[in-house]
Formats: structure tokens, sequence, C-alpha cells
């Protein structure tokens, strides 16, 4: 969590700021550690001394005191009589994000250190960011990929199933590029009768299923391999285009809304959820949607859209009622919601 210069502090102006990221950078890569050395996962069981947790875990103590004092200088973890408890905040993240940690320490410590090399130009790309067909780009790390996608979904699930719009006759959900199929699992469980079908890439077949299946789903949440640039979609009351367009060029982009527009059945919806650099979300949703930016285009060439561009693409291929809604619960992020005339 970030830390807050006090008002003595922040009076060295440039320099409490400077520090505050030099810091914020540091501390992640504590709770970085925290969760993956199972120290958040032991305190939560119960208040441990460090000796103790260190002796748990097979960790060295003194350095273990360390790292337990950093945490509640973050505000992770609180000290009470020599014993260290989880906070609040701390309670509700490790079930949320715990598996997905690997995926967030991927993309800030070994993503982001060729980021030089990429913008010097001496890496390029393995594929052309152009090109037609779904990029088989993390075909070797799915796994941690998709954990944090679930993680990433675990924080905003709640409000983007209630901001989705499903028709009251609508009777199926294509959810193009789902993953996981979390949000396609929790959209039909929320709606009676509702049906959904995942378009993803084969590879992701296996993750699909596992998760469908640990959610008892399987009758009403089906998986279909395919590639949504050149198969055919079929028809569906309900189009799903979750965190897809940041890994797509414009172009692509523009192709594939016009291929949902057509493909949504008459009076139904097209609902986006990405992410966007908007400074009307406030600093941390502008920051995360311009990070994201940064990160795409050093991973893939790729890029973060604005909402008035989104929109464009929207209203081009014959949407109408077009709408947004940022999400509170994960700043940066937004629905954005087109409808085809009946």
């Amino acid at each position: 969590m970030p830390i807050t210069p006090s008002h003595r502090e922040g009076q060295s102006g440039a320099t409490a700021a400077f520090m505050t990221d030099f810091l914020s950078a540091w501390g992640f890569r504590a709770v970085v550690l925290a969760f993956r050395l199972g120290v958040f996962r032991v305190l939560t069981e119960k208040p441990r001394s460090p000796e103790e947790t260190a002796k748990l875990l097979g960790l060295d103590p003194k350095g273990t005191a360390f790292l337990l004092d950093v945490l509640d200088c973050l505000g992770y973890v609180s000290a009470h009589a020599g014993v260290y408890s989880p906070t609040e905040i701390t309670r509700h993240l490790v079930p949320m994000v715990s598996d997905g940690v690997p995926y967030f320490e991927k993309i800030v410590f070994r993503d982001w250190g060729g980021l030089e090399d990429r913008l010097r130009g001496a890496t390029t790309l393995p594929f052309e960011p152009d090109e037609p067909r779904t990029p088989r780009w993390l075909a070797q790390e799915w796994r941690v990929f998709q954990d944090g996608m679930i993680a990433l979904a675990n924080m905003n699930i709640e409000e983007v199933v209630r901001e989705t719009p499903v028709p009251a006759s609508a009777g199926h959900v294509l959810d193009l590029g789902g993953g996981h199929g979390f949000y396609s699992i929790e959209l039909c469980r929320r709606h009676q009768g509702l049906t959904s079908t995942v378009l993803e890439i084969p590879e992701m077949e296996r993750i699909v299923r596992r998760t469908v299946a640990a959610h008892e789903m399987e009758g009403r949440v089906s998986f279909r391999a395919g590639d949504f640039f050149t198969d055919d979609l079929g028809t569906a009351s309900v189009i799903l285009l979750f965190n897809v367009i940041h890994s797509k060029s414009e172009p692509q982009n523009r192709k594939l809304v016009e291929r949902v527009a057509t493909a949504v059945e008459p009076g139904g919806v097209v609902v986006l959820l990405d992410q966007f650099a908007a400074p009307e979300f406030g600093p941390l949703g502008r920051a995360f949607g311009s990070m994201m930016s940064l990160s795409m285009y050093n991973n893939i060439g790729q890029q973060t859209y604005g909402l008035p561009q989104v929109r464009e693409w929207f209203t081009q291929a014959g949407l109408e009622r077009v709408t947004t809604r940022p999400l509170d619960s994960a700043p940066g992020n937004a629905l954005v919601i087109g409808h085809r005339p009946a």
C-alpha cells in the first residue's frame, strides 16, 4: 500500500515524491516475497512472532523480523507485543490474489527488465503486431497468465456481472477470448437459463474446463477452440469482449468489433471490458491505464486505447446507445456497452 509522507516529510517536495516512488517499488518486492514465502498465509492462521514465523517457513529469523517490519510500514501487517497479525486489507487480499502473484511479479520484475532494450530498439517482437490471427505469444506461460487474470477478475467480478446488461429474452452468451471462463460462469449463475460459450485458442481448453468443473457449471458453460478473427462466430444475445483489445492493433480491433456487431442478435448487447488511461477515472485509474499501455508495448507492441476511440468503433459498426461504466472495484477499468437495434 502506498506510503503517505507526513506533513514534515512532504515539505521536501521533489525529494519526497522521488523517494515515495522508490519505496513503492521496494515495497512491492517485499509484498511479493511475503506472498511467495507463505508469510501472509501463516499469519492469517494466527498471530505469530518473527521467530515462530521463520521456523514454520524455514526462513532466517533475523531477516524475517526485518521483512515483517517492512510489511508493518506498508500496512499489510500490524505488530502488538512482539507478534504480527495481518491487517483486514491483507485478510481480504490473500484469497483474492495469492495465486496471481507470480503474474504480477513477472510483469514488474521480469518483463520490464527488458523495457530499456525495447525502447532503444535493441529487441524485436517474435511476431508481427498486426498479424491477422490470435497470437500464441503466451503459449509457454498460460498457467501463470491465467492465474493473474483470475486474480484481477476476483477484484471486479461482482461489479462487472452486476453492471453487464442481459436482455430478458437472452439465451446465450459468446465470451470471446474469455480465458478462464470466470465471467461466463458468474453471469450464468446470476441469470437462470443463460448459457455461455468461451471461444479461445486451443491452449486454453484445459484451463477453462477445469475452472468450469470447479464451479459445477459444465451444463451451462462450454468451450470452443477457434480464432475470433477468422472463424464463424455464430450468434448470441450477449457478446463479451473482456480484456481483448489491449492485445490487438487498431485495425484488428475495428475488424473485431465489426464482426461482433454482426454476430450479436437484434436487440442483443455487446459488452467490452478493458483498461483506459482516462483522466476522468482519477489518478490511480489513469496511472493503471497508462502503465498498461507501456507494458503491452513492451510485451507485444500493443497498447490501451481511448474511450472516445472505442465508442467510435462501436458506433461505426452500427451499435447504438453506446455507454461507458467505469468500475469502482478496478480503477482504470471500464465497461463499454453497445446495443444492436431490434
